[in-house]
C-alpha cells in the first residue's frame, strides 16, 4: 500500500495496493457487494429469502477508478464512526474482491469481512486485510483490532495469522443476528505507533447491541 491515503470529501476514503483499490465508504460498494453476498450458498442460511430478493435487484458491473471517479454525497454511507466498511477492487477487472469492515463498540473495535470465492486462495486477502488494519491503525487512530472465528474455521485463522493477528482471549461464544450461537475463538493485532491523522473523530465507545459475525 501507497504511505498515504486519499482522503476525501464525504467521508470517502482509497488506499492503493498492487492490484487493488480499497475504498470506503461508498453506498454502491456495499450494495454490489450483498449482491455478491446474496449470490453465494453459503450465506443463505444468514439471509431471509427477501433480503436475498431484495439485494438480488443490484446492478453488477465493472466499476470506475475511484481516485479518478469520486463519489458523489448521496452516494456515501451515512457516517458512523462506529463502523467503518471497506470495499476491495480490483484495479485489473474492475470487480469487487471482498469486504472488510471494523466496528467500535463496548471499548473494542472488532474487524472481519470476507473475500468473494472467485478471488480466494490468491492473496487477495491478506493484500485487503493488511491494508485495512494500517488504515485503522495509522489513519484512523485505533490502537487495538479484534477478530473472532469459528474453530473449525481454519481458513480464517490462517488469513488473520497470515496478516499479522495474534491469539488472544475474548468471549467463549457469540450470538448472530439470526440467533445462532457459535463457539469462537479471538485474535489481535496491536499497535503502538496507533495516530489519528483522519479529520473523522475517534469513535466515541457506546455500549450497543451486540451483533457477531465472523471472518471467512
Amino acid at each position: 500500500m501507497r504511505t498515504g491515503v486519499v482522503c476525501g470529501p464525504h467521508d470517502l476514503h482509497v488506499a492503493e495496493t498492487p492490484r487493488l483499490w480499497i475504498v470506503s465508504s461508498r453506498a454502491n460498494d456495499f450494495a454490489r457487494w450483498m449482491r455478491q453476498a446474496a449470490e453465494d450458498p453459503g450465506n443463505r442460511d444468514e439471509m431471509t429469502d427477501e433480503a436475498v430478493r431484495g439485494w438480488m435487484q443490484v446492478p453488477l458491473g465493472p466499476i470506475a477508478d475511484p481516485v479518478e471517479n469520486t463519489a458523489e454525497p448521496d452516494d456515501m454511507m451515512p457516517v458512523d464512526p462506529h463502523f467503518l466498511f471497506f470495499a476491495g477492487i480490483s484495479r485489473q477487472t474492475r470487480h469487487l474482491v471482498g469486504n472488510v469492515s471494523v466496528f467500535s463498540r463496548n471499548q473494542v473495535s472488532e474487524i472481519g469481512g470476507s473475500m468473494h470465492r472467485d478471488y480466494r486462495r490468491q492473496g487477495y486477502g491478506h493484500e485487503m486485510l493488511e491494508t485495512v488494519t494500517t488504515l485503522a491503525h495509522r489513519h484512523f487512530g485505533l490502537e487495538r483490532l479484534v477478530a473472532g472465528s469459528e474453530p473449525a474455521n481454519t481458513a480464517s485463522q490462517r488469513w488473520l495469522a497470515g496478516s499479522g493477528f495474534t491469539p488472544t482471549t475474548g468471549p467463549a461464544t457469540v450470538t448472530l443476528e439470526n440467533g445462532r450461537t457459535l463457539r469462537t475463538l479471538w485474535s489481535e493485532h496491536v499497535d503502538p505507533g496507533y495516530e489519528l491523522r483522519c479529520s473523522r473523530p475517534r469513535p466515541v465507545f457506546r455500549t450497543r447491541r451486540r451483533y457477531a459475525w465472523r471472518t471467512q
